[in-house]
């Protein structure tokens, strides 16, 4: 039985190719390119080749000589996620009537997760909100375990939702909790004993990002 579901938020509670996350790929490469004095075009290939070797981008930019508390505040500090969204109907109703506790583990500041999270209408919604930047490891594997610790679970009593299949699904895999990935190719979910999370994806496909 699932006791606990874990959302992932850039991404997963909107879809990926809103101009919300295009403006965040834009303010990270302006802050790459300014910290390290770089070109567009240095930037622009760095952009594309640190994915592959750190699907983490915290571990990224640290392997830049980047600070996280940086980026905190000169990138996510300086959007206003609420300009780029519309409240969904759909996810504040699921969030509002769905009684499983959920929680939010995402590598945003807190400032930039608040404006979001309150434009969605589903701020108050979560039992834990737990930030990247405040791992020892800047790991979701952490954020998960961490997660699990506080409200006793056992991995299997945990789905996770996100859309990053490296961060979010794999990660979660391996730790035994039951996942739901979110991705334009697909909707893959492995849920068989909540049928309110099935029923969510499988008839309301909201989360098709």
């Amino acid at each position: 039985m699932i006791k606990l579901i874990i959302f992932d938020q850039d991404g997963t509670l909107y879809e990926r190719n809103n101009e919300l996350m295009l403006y965040t790929r834009k303010l990270t490469k302006e802050w790459i390119m300014k910290s390290l004095n770089l070109n567009e075009m240095e930037v622009e290939k760095i952009y594309e080749e640190l994915p592959k070797k750190f699907p983490n981008p915290y571990l990224g930019f640290i392997s830049l000589g980047l600070k996280v508390e940086d980026y905190m505040s000169e990138v996510f500090d300086k959007i206003s996620p609420e300009n780029f969204l519309e409240f969904n109907p759909e996810i504040y109703n699921f969030f509002r009537e769905n009684n499983i506790p959920k929680a939010l583990v995402t590598f945003a500041s807190p400032k930039y997760t608040e404006k979001l999270q309150k434009k969605l209408k589903i701020f108050d919604c979560y039992s834990k909100i737990v930030f990247g930047k405040d791992l020892k490891t800047y790991s979701k594997d952490e954020a998960y375990s961490e997660i699990m610790r506080i409200f006793n679970l056992k991995s299997d009593e945990v789905c996770v939702v996100g859309d990053d299949y490296e961060n979010d699904i794999k990660t979660a895999q391996k730790l035994g909790c039951k996942t739901v990935w979110i991705t334009k190719k697909s909707v893959v979910e492995d849920i068989s004993s909540a049928t309110c999370i099935e029923e969510f994806i499988d008839k309301k496909m909201i989360f098709n990002g």
